[in-house]
C-alpha cells in the first residue's frame, strides 16, 4: 500500500518504489517514471528531485498545441460564458484580457512554465497592483489551466510556490459614532442622503441600493428582500467600455431579508415615489458610480474626504457588534458566504467583548 499522498510502495523484493508523472503520450495517456532504494526515505528524496526537474516542463512536445491566447480564448467563450453570471465573466475576461495575455498570450502552452508565471506576477507587481489583484489575476488563469483536459493534470505543480511581495491586509475602519452622527444628521438633510441612511442602517452594499425598488420593501413586516445588484461591467464586445448591468446578488448569501429599524423605516414611507427604484428619479436608477459621486461630495462638506461609501456597510456591522449582536446573526445579515468571513473582517470590532469576558476572570 503506498504510503498517503506520497506515490510510494514497498515492493515484495523488500525495496521501497516512487512513481512521478513525466508526461502524456499522444492519446493523452500518462507516462510515468520510477526512483528505487533500500528505505523510504532515500526514495522520498529521489522522489522530490524527479518532481522538481519536472515541474518546470510539464507538457510534452507531441501533445498540447496552441497558445495560451487560444486556451484563454476558449475557455472564455464556450465554457466560463456558461458557468457564471455576466458581471463575473465580464470581470474575468477583463483581467485575462489586460493581465494575461499581453505577456503570455503569444507562449505556446507546451513552453509555459513556473519561470513565465513568475515574470508575469512580478510584472503585475512593477505595474502598481495590489497584491490581492494579482493573486486573483493568477488565480484565474490557473482556472483557465485547469479547465483544459490535456493541460490540467499538470496545474499544480506550475502554480505552487510563486513569490508575491509582502503585503499587509488593511483593515477597513468604520465611523467613530461622533462621525456617524455628524454623517446621518447630513444625509438627513441632502436630497442625495438616503442612500447612506440605507447604508447605515440595514448593511446594504452599493450595487444592492442602486437596484432596491419599493416591490422589495415590506412595511407591514418591516422587511428588505434582497435579490439584486446593478453594476457597471465591461462590455463583451470591447473591454474598453462599460455597460451598465442588473442581475441576481453575487451569490445564494447575498440573497437575504433584512429587518428595518423604525428610524429607517419611517425615512422610507415619508419619500416621494418618482420611480420603481428606490433612490431613482424620474423612473430611472442611481447607478453606484453616480451615488459614489454624490456621497463623496457630501463627505467633503463634512471635511471628512478619506471615507468611502463601503465604510457605511462595515460601520453598521460595528454597531450591531458593539451593542452585543451573535456574529452568526451579523453574518447573515450582510449576506456573508461564512461566519469565518465575517470573523476575519471583523475580529478587532469584537475586542472591546473580548476585554469585558476576560476581565470577569477571577
Amino acid at each position: 500500500m503506498a504510503r498517503r499522498g506520497e506515490n510510494i510502495y514497498k515492493r515484495k523484493d523488500g525495496r521501497w518504489e516512487g512513481r512521478y508523472i513525466k508526461g502524456r503520450h499522444t492519446d493523452n495517456r500518462i507516462y510515468y517514471g520510477y526512483v528505487y532504494a533500500r528505505s523510504f526515505r532515500e526514495v522520498k528524496e529521489q522522489l522530490s528531485e524527479k518532481k522538481r526537474l519536472y515541474q518546470n516542463r510539464p507538457f510534452n512536445t507531441l501533445e498540447v498545441r496552441g497558445t495560451i491566447g487560444e486556451l484563454i480564448h476558449i475557455w472564455l467563450s464556450e465554457e466560463l460564458i456558461r458557468q457564471v453570471k455576466p458581471s463575473t465573466y465580464s470581470s474575468y475576461k477583463y483581467k485575462m484580457t489586460k493581465y494575461i495575455l499581453p505577456y503570455l498570450g503569444n507562449l505556446p502552452i507546451k513552453k509555459l512554465n513556473r519561470i513565465h508565471l513568475q515574470k508575469t506576477v512580478d510584472q503585475l507587481t512593477e505595474e502598481g497592483l495590489s497584491v490581492p489583484t494579482i493573486r486573483t489575476i493568477i488565480q484565474i488563469f490557473k482556472s483557465a489551466i485547469k479547465s483544459s483536459e490535456m493541460v490540467g493534470p499538470f496545474y499544480d505543480s506550475l502554480f505552487q510556490g510563486l513569490h508575491y511581495p509582502f503585503y499587509i491586509k488593511k483593515k477597513v475602519r468604520a465611523l467613530s459614532a461622533k462621525e456617524q452622527a455628524l454623517v446621518e444628521k447630513e444625509a438627513q438633510q441632502s436630497e442625495n442622503g438616503l442612500p447612506i441612511l440605507l447604508a447605515l442602517h440595514t448593511g446594504l452594499r452599493i450595487g444592492e441600493i442602486s437596484a432596491l425598488k419599493w416591490q422589495d420593501i415590506n412595511f407591514e413586516k418591516k422587511e428588505i428582500i434582497v435579490t439584486r445588484t446593478l453594476q457597471r461591467i465591461f462590455s463583451e464586445q470591447q473591454t474598453s467600455q462599460t455597460v451598465i448591468h442588473e442581475g441576481w446578488v453575487k451569490s445564494s448569501s447575498s440573497y437575504r431579508t433584512i429587518p428595518l429599524n423604525e428610524k429607517i423605516l419611517q425615512l422610507l414611507k415619508a419619500q416621494k415615489r418618482s420611480s420603481e427604484y428606490v433612490v431613482g428619479r424620474k423612473g430611472r436608477y442611481f447607478e453606484p458610480r453616480a451615488l459614489t459621486y454624490q456621497f463623496k461630495k457630501i463627505m467633503m462638506k463634512l471635511k471628512l474626504p478619506t471615507i468611502h461609501f463601503h465604510q457605511l456597510r462595515h460601520t453598521f456591522a460595528t454597531r450591531l457588534l458593539e451593542l452585543g449582536a451573535d456574529i452568526a446573526s451579523v453574518s447573515s445579515l450582510l449576506g456573508h458566504q461564512s461566519v469565518k468571513m465575517t470573523l476575519d473582517i471583523y475580529t478587532d470590532s469584537l475586542m472591546a467583548q473580548r476585554k469585558k469576558w476576560v476581565s470577569k476572570l477571577r
